[in-house]
C-alpha cells in the first residue's frame, strides 16, 4: 500500500480469534435468562457497538437489570477464556515483518484496557507495538473518540495512515479518524455486513496482509 507509515489494527477478531469464546460466554448468560441461544450466523449479524443496543437486540431487559451488571457479568467471563483463544492464522508472523518494514502499529481495541495489556503480553507482541490502547471500562460504548485521541497523540498523517478490523465499527471509527480501513471477514461481524462499508474486504488476515504489497 502506497505511502503506508501507521497501522491502527483492532485485537479481539481481527489479531486475536475469539469468536468461539464470546458466543459461548454469551449464550451462557441468555441460557442463564431463559432467553433464546444464538447460532454463529445470528451472532455476526447481532453484534454491534454501542454493544448496550446488540444485548437489547437479543433479549436482555434493562428494565429489570443494569446494564453495568450485565457487561461485568461478560467481561468476567471473557477473562477467565482469554488465555484460551489463538491469534489469528498468520498474525504473529504479519506483525514481526510490519514491525522490521519500520510501520509504525498501534492497537486499538474496545477491550477494557487492563485485560488488553495482559492479552498482549500473554502473548509476546508487545515489542509490535508502539502502544495498545483499550477503553477505560468494560461496557464497550465506542471506539471513535478514542481512536481520535491516539491519533491526535500519535501526530501522524492521516493519508499515511491505515485501521485494519473486523467489523463495522472498526469502519466507522476510521471514517471518524480519516484514515483508511481494510476490514477482515474472520471476526465478530459477517462479511456481508461489511461488504455494506463499501472498503477492501478479506476472508483472511493473511489475505488482508498479502494485499498491503509490503
Amino acid at each position: 500500500m502506497k505511502g503506508l507509515k501507521t497501522i491502527f489494527w483492532d485485537w479481539n477478531g481481527t489479531l486475536l480469534d475469539d469468536i468461539e469464546e464470546c458466543i459461548e460466554i454469551i449464550n451462557n448468560s441468555l441460557k442463564k435468562r431463559s432467553l433464546p441461544q444464538l447460532t454463529r450466523s445470528e451472532y455476526l449479524e447481532k453484534f454491534e457497538f454501542p454493544v448496550i443496543n446488540y444485548y437489547k437486540s437479543i433479549g436482555f431487559d434493562f428494565e429489570v437489570e443494569s446494564f453495568e451488571e450485565v457487561g461485568k457479568e461478560y467481561i468476567d467471563a471473557y477473562a477467565s477464556k482469554m488465555f484460551e483463544c489463538q491469534l489469528q492464522q498468520g498474525a504473529r508472523s504479519a506483525l514481526e515483518k510490519i514491525s522490521r518494514l519500520g510501520i509504525n502499529q498501534y492497537i486499538l481495541s474496545a477491550l477494557q484496557h487492563g485485560a488488553l495489556q495482559r492479552c498482549i503480553s500473554h502473548y509476546r507482541l508487545a515489542d509490535c507495538f508502539a502502544k495498545v490502547q483499550g477503553l477505560d471500562d468494560a461496557y464497550a460504548h465506542s471506539k471513535v473518540e478514542l481512536g481520535q485521541m491516539l491519533l491526535a497523540e500519535v501526530g501522524c498523517d492521516p493519508a499515511s495512515a491505515l485501521m485494519i478490523g473486523d467489523t463495522v465499527h472498526d469502519y466507522e471509527t476510521a471514517s471518524a479518524m480519516g484514515v483508511r480501513c481494510i476490514l477482515i471477514a474472520a471476526g465478530h461481524n459477517s462479511r456481508e455486513r461489511l461488504l455494506t462499508c463499501g472498503v477492501p474486504v478479506y476472508d483472511t488476515l493473511t489475505d488482508c496482509v498479502v494485499s498491503l504489497n509490503l
